[in-house]
């Protein structure tokens, strides 16, 4: 067995999409030769994957000259007083404080991004970051690595006088290393429901979906969160119990959930991320009340139709979308791009497969 490699992403917070990034780097990673740890990954799903889960930046950088930065949305952007008031923004500036005082600790481990997040603009560090994570990414510990978004090339530069490159998100290579635990097979239309509560959710739309449910027998609406239940994260809606038409599917593992997608006809959600695990499975989604990037990603792909008026009905919804056929919606997209960063996104591996040669 060659040297091993840490593996750092927020994984304490059980997000799918920063699970299935870790995952599948050290996937990967072994498929090299090499060992691997991993920081704070869930103790079942270390377990299901059969690998090392460390609780501490200490116990990751011991015995490692490399430390994969798995992704993630490490230049969400805080004000001042988010990061005071908020305690998942304090929580996240620590992780920086963490990962610096690393660097001098270990002086001998190189941390390297890769396939790392943010919003796509240039902005000024000292207004959105705390200075930990500034002097982390500043850091001649902290090496070139790569990005999702290509806007995110130039903060990287501007800000923090890295030369990073673009390639299309990692995860559209998601059927190489998870399988999709489908559903059983239903002949009702499956919608799949990603809702973030309060203004992301019009409570009328709600109630008809409720009342469609309760009174007719075609359709199947699965509501998923992206966070497991046990970690008390809830800013994301799931009914308080199931009904024959109405299905709980909170997030369990990579896994499960890709399964749900897969098996649904449509998904409708506020989050990148989740429709791009649904591409992936061949799912089409549509953006209801989402962030600007996702708009963005769905007009890249010609996914103009895709992106929701803001207080669209049921009713309009139903027709518009919902009772579309599934391969009639996804070939709606332009396959060719679509194609085109499922390959890019292949670089991303090949990326992470150089720096662990030359670095390990």
């Amino acid at each position: 067995m060659k040297n091993k490699i840490g593996i750092w992403a927020p994984l304490r917070y059980a997000n799918v999409g920063d699970d299935m990034q870790a995952i599948a780097f050290a996937k990967h990673i072994q498929k090299l030769g090499y060992g691997v740890k991993l920081f704070q990954l869930d103790i079942d799903l270390a377990e299901l994957y059969h690998l090392e889960s460390v609780p501490t930046v200490d116990e990751l950088c011991k015995n490692v000259n490399l430390v994969v930065i798995a992704g993630g949305a490490l230049l969400t952007p805080f004000k001042w007083y988010k990061r005071i008031l908020n305690k998942a923004a304090r929580e996240y500036e620590a992780d920086f404080k963490d990962l610096y005082l690393a660097t001098k600790k270990y002086p001998q481990v190189k941390f390297c991004a890769i396939s790392m997040g943010g919003d796509g603009k240039v902005k000024n560090p000292k207004t959105w970051y705390s200075h930990w994570r500034i002097d982390f990414f500043r850091s001649p510990a902290f090496v070139n690595g790569t990005v999702r978004l290509a806007g995110d090339v130039a903060q990287m530069k501007q800000a923090f006088c890295k030369d990073f490159v673009y390639h299309a998100d990692m995860l559209f290579r998601t059927p190489d290393y998870f399988k999709p635990k489908i559903l059983p097979h239903t002949d009702k239309i499956r919608v799949c429901l990603q809702f973030k509560k309060g203004r992301y959710l019009d409570k009328q739309l709600l109630a008809d979906i409720y009342a469609y449910a309760e009174n007719y027998d075609d359709m199947e609406f699965h509501f998923i969160t992206t966070h497991m239940p046990k970690i008390g994260l809830t800013y994301q809606y799931m009914p308080e119990k199931p009904s024959k038409n109405i299905f709980l599917d909170a997030y369990e593992n990579p896994n499960q959930l890709l399964g749900v997608l897969a098996s649904c006809d449509v998904i409708m959600t506020s989050m990148l991320h989740v429709g791009l695990m649904g591409l992936t499975v061949n799912t089409p989604f549509v953006s209801y009340r989402g962030p600007g990037k996702t708009k963005s990603f769905l007009k890249s792909i010609g996914g103009e139709w895709a992106i929701l008026p803001e207080n669209i009905s049921f009713e309009e919804l139903r027709i518009q979308v919902l009772t579309k056929k599934k391969e009639n919606l996804f070939a709606q997209y332009n396959q060719d791009v679509i194609a085109g960063m499922v390959k890019d996104s292949l670089n991303q591996y090949d990326f992470c497969t150089e720096i662990v040669k030359r670095l390990s």
